[in-house]
């Protein structure tokens, strides 16, 4: 599956700074507050020193993830990012489907946010609508500006976020235009064959390269 370079970048950097650098969210409801803390929590794991030494990067990478995984919903982004298809699953094969799509999405968000550095996020506005939202933002670097919308939905109490809208393109859309391509030219069993693979190939690469840390 291709990369989407430029969007994933938007989108990392909007999902990572913190601190002194936001902008002004007095006029914030929950679902920017639910944002926020989970933005200030990343920052705080990637700013202390303890967790920056190269024999903790697999243990800080899991805690990373940990901490991602309790905003962001992949069950229901592989849900959506399937679309009809999801329904024609048994539950094991969607189970099977998510756990992989979740190590995919994971890792690539680790990978980019790990490399962070000084971009400013303004939270602008919220939209709530019932149990749904849009978190409005937009980061700037001082040169460029883009617009992130995280899509929230209230599940088990909590808001947390099912899509990720960066200028205009969604991540799970984006990911269903992939997805029905490959089901379509070959099959389901293809596409979680793929994703399966690409989940493992991730997971056996991130000890290796925490042990290339401690020879160098």
């Amino acid at each position: 599956m291709p990369r989407y370079k430029h969007f994933w970048a938007a989108l990392l950097i909007g999902s990572v700074l913190g601190g002194g650098m936001l902008g002004a969210t007095a006029w914030a409801g929950p679902p920017t507050d639910a944002v926020k803390k989970s933005i200030d929590e990343v920052v705080g794991i990637l700013e202390d020193p303890a967790w920056k030494k190269p024999e903790k990067k697999e243990e800080r990478r899991k805690l990373l993830e940990q901490t991602i995984a309790q905003r962001f919903n992949f069950l229901e982004m592989s849900r959506r990012a399937l679309g009809a298809e999801w329904n024609k699953r048994t539950p094991e094969e969607q189970k099977d489907f998510a756990a992989s799509f979740q190590t995919l999405l994971a890792s690539t968000y680790l990978g980019k946010i790990e490399n962070y550095s000084g971009e400013k996020v303004q939270y602008l506005k919220e939209i709530v609508d019932g149990e749904y939202a849009d978190v409005y933002t937009k980061i700037d670097n001082g040169k460029t500006a883009v617009d992130i919308v995280y899509k929230m939905e209230m599940a088990s109490g909590d808001w947390r976020v099912y899509d990720v809208v960066v200028e205009g393109t969604g991540l799970v859309q984006n990911y269903r235009e992939q997805f029905r391509r490959i089901i379509r030219k070959d099959s389901f069993a293809e596409l979680t064959k793929q994703l399966r693979e690409k989940a493992e190939h991730i997971k056996a690469a991130v000890p290796a390269d925490a042990d290339s840390a401690r020879s160098r």
